[in-house]
């Protein structure tokens, strides 16, 4: 994971998981970035395969990173099992949801008990059939996004929306399906991301680069392609954009990424910010300390 200080336009490693792990070649392996605004601390997911157990098969496991940004530590780490693919992850009300993609639903772990204590099921199969890769989470509402872009189900995406404050327990867990209402993304593809920006939410349309108002179900901006990663300052939108290559390579440094930084108001490019030798660039986070 980098820091990119805007104000003195460097970048810097702040956490590493660099060894050969599910990934052929060295990886950097993080998916996921959120923020805890009561401990002020960045948390982050990095992708690990850390045993062999019979019981996970087909699977993978993840470290939570928690990270302070003023004292530039990282504070802990803790080791969830059985987690498959995460992609976007969420921190409200001491709580991380965290996107079980391979098995499509969503692992709420409980930052108090340090423990995964409930679920949301995308169906009954614990398979990846919506490739479910984005989520947020307030008081009122939960939104799950399905990139649906896998050869079991390729489609246009979609957005679960579960109404919490009348419909859901957090201490339960749950079908999305059956509690929740189906937004549908029409001509929409392969999906990331959900980020609440002016009273509307935007998710990136990865491979035609495109970014999507859920308010007018529509692109509002063209960008490069492989876009993934959306953030938000007072004026400014970010959006990160990975290195096209093959999948193979593509978590390799061999690769450069970079960040779109877009007015908040209308969307137009002020400038990029180049990012060498990232590879896959999964999630970014504005934060201003």
């Amino acid at each position: 994971m980098y820091n990119y200080d805007l104000k003195k336009n460097k970048l810097k490693q702040i956490i590493g998981n660099w060894h050969k792990g599910i990934f052929k070649k060295p990886s950097k392996g993080f998916f996921g970035v959120c923020f805890d605004d009561n401990k002020k601390q960045i948390i982050t997911v990095s992708r690990e395969k850390l045993t062999k157990s019979d019981l996970y098969d087909k699977s993978t496991d993840l470290i939570i990173h928690f990270y302070n940004p003023m004292s530039q530590l990282k504070l802990d780490e803790k080791i969830i099992y059985n987690i498959y693919d995460v992609h976007q992850i969420f921190y409200f009300n001491k709580k991380i949801y965290l996107t079980d993609t391979g098995k499509n639903r969503i692992q709420i772990y409980n930052c108090v008990t340090k423990e995964i204590e409930s679920f949301i099921n995308i169906g009954n199969d614990r398979k990846n059939l919506n490739h479910v890769n984005a989520i947020f989470v307030d008081k009122n509402k939960i939104l799950i996004g399905l990139n649906n872009g896998n050869k079991e189900n390729f489609r246009n995406a979609q957005i679960i929306k579960i109404n919490t404050n009348i419909t859901y327990d957090l201490n339960f867990s749950i079908d999305a399906c059956v509690k929740g209402k189906i937004i549908e993304l029409n001509d929409i593809y392969h999906t990331h991301d959900l980020e609440h920006i002016n009273n509307d939410f935007f998710v990136s349309a990865s491979e035609d680069g495109n970014l999507v108002s859920l308010n007018k179900l529509a692109s509002v901006k063209s960008l490069p392609k492989w876009a993934r990663g959306i953030s938000k300052s007072n004026n400014h939108i970010y959006v990160g954009k990975s290195g096209l290559a093959s999948r193979k390579l593509r978590h390799s440094r061999y690769y450069d990424g970079m960040i779109s930084v877009l007015d908040k108001e209308t969307f137009n490019l002020i400038k990029e910010l180049n990012i060498p030798k990232i590879g896959q660039l999964n999630d970014i986070l504005y934060y201003e300390g």
